[in-house]
């Protein structure tokens, strides 16, 4: 009900959430976005109501998964990994290339989008679930954890994607931080990955 999923929401994280998407509709309003409308001959707050259209489904999507009990959403996680990992696979045949770049799927019956942005709030959970596992060795955790994002980066440095590549080792990286790691190998893994 209602009062226990409150009760269990982090509602430090659910507030710093929220204030990033008002700041995100306010710099959308305030910024060129009025001066592009009028050069694209659109409502002038069309951006503005892009965005705020993105920001009511991001919330919806958010407080439809909060409500997904644990063991469910990791198995849920699983298979939407799989799927969009899969997506991801068959960008550089299929993807559409935009200044150089393919990392857009244009599929028919969905507008264009980047398999790896619907990969990564299923990774982290994966990732979480996989440290967070009882019966495995602290660094066999970290290996697996390895090789499950190694084909994800090998895929986003082929398509160029060295932003989004550096994103999920920095997530990686934050998340083993948490998990415990000795301090010595943490930043021993850390300088292989800027050098």
């Amino acid at each position: 009900n209602y009062y226990s999923w409150w009760k269990n929401v982090d509602k430090t994280i659910l507030v710093l959430i929220i204030s990033f998407f008002i700041a995100g509709l306010f710099f959308s309003l305030v910024s060129t976005s009025l001066i592009a409308s009028d050069r694209l001959n659109t409502n002038s707050y069309y951006f503005f109501i892009k965005h705020l259209a993105f920001i009511l489904l991001g919330l919806s999507i958010m407080f439809i998964f909060s409500l997904v009990k644990e063991d469910y959403l990791i198995r849920l996680s699983l298979v939407l990994f799989t799927i969009f990992f899969l997506l991801l696979l068959i960008v550089p045949f299929i993807g559409a290339e935009i200044k150089g770049s393919k990392r857009w799927l244009d599929l028919p019956f969905l507008p264009r989008f980047q398999p790896v942005e619907l990969i990564k709030p299923f990774y982290i959970v994966i990732l979480a679930s996989l440290l967070n596992h009882q019966k495995y060795n602290l660094y066999f955790k970290y290996l697996l954890t390895f090789f499950l994002i190694a084909p994800i980066i090998l895929l986003l440095v082929s398509q160029p994607d060295i932003g989004q590549s550096i994103l999920i080792i920095l997530t990686w990286l934050t998340l083993i931080f948490v998990s415990g790691i000795n301090l010595v190998i943490f930043f021993g893994i850390f300088g292989i990955f800027i050098s």
